[in-house]
């Protein structure tokens, strides 16, 4: 599981449309997308797909090329090998924006997978203090099929008695989303405000 609480700014890519759930209640749907910049200098650009309540009054105020502000969830699923970014807002946390304003994607991250089998390593920053950095993975069942979206922790601030971080240990984790580009596709990252063991069979 990967659910992140996130403040965007953007332009809509793609008109609003109503769809229904399936109690057949109608909700709109439309998409956004949000210039995510490596530290190579490398782009992409992200397609998030943005669902809030409402009819066809709602749905006819979004539409593309019209910059928005939104707060919400968002969920990161991968299917088949290609990740599924959706967020979901309440119709008060949606504004238009101006023109002016810039792209943004920022907020923090809810996380529950395992970690590699590369295990945690321990680093140095440039003030010579120790930190903690590893992967873990979150599995996404689709059918027979699995998949995996891996996410790279930075853990400035390690606890003391935190020895259950090691390889293919599962975890649970917060802190703040960091998003990048790398060969062409989407990393995540996460700076580490809190960790903990996760009880699977719970």
């Amino acid at each position: 599981m990967i659910k992140c609480e996130v403040s965007i700014c953007a332009a809509i890519s793609r008109n609003a449309s109503v769809k229904e759930d399936k109690e057949k209640n109608p909700f709109v749907s439309f998409g956004v997308k949000v210039p995510i910049m490596g530290r190579d200098k490398e782009k992409l650009d992200l397609d998030i797909s943005v669902t809030t309540d409402g009819g066809k009054e709602i749905a006819a105020i979004y539409t593309t090329g019209r910059r928005v502000e939104i707060e919400g969830v968002l969920t990161i699923r991968k299917k088949d090998g290609k990740l599924f970014l959706n967020l979901r807002a309440a119709n008060d946390k949606i504004h238009l924006g101006k023109s002016t304003y810039g792209d943004k994607l920022e907020g923090t991250m809810e996380f529950r997978g395992k970690i590699g089998k590369n295990g945690v390593e321990e680093k140095e920053d440039k003030n010579k203090k120790l930190f903690k950095t590893f992967s873990a993975f979150s599995l996404d069942k689709n059918g027979d099929k699995n998949d995996f979206t891996w996410v790279r922790f930075l853990y400035f601030d390690p606890k003391e008695g935190e020895d259950f971080l090691q390889a293919n240990t599962f975890i649970e984790a917060k802190g703040d989303l960091q998003m990048g580009v790398f060969k062409g596709a989407l990393s995540l990252d996460c700076r580490l405000a809190s960790v903990s063991q996760w009880d699977v069979k719970k």
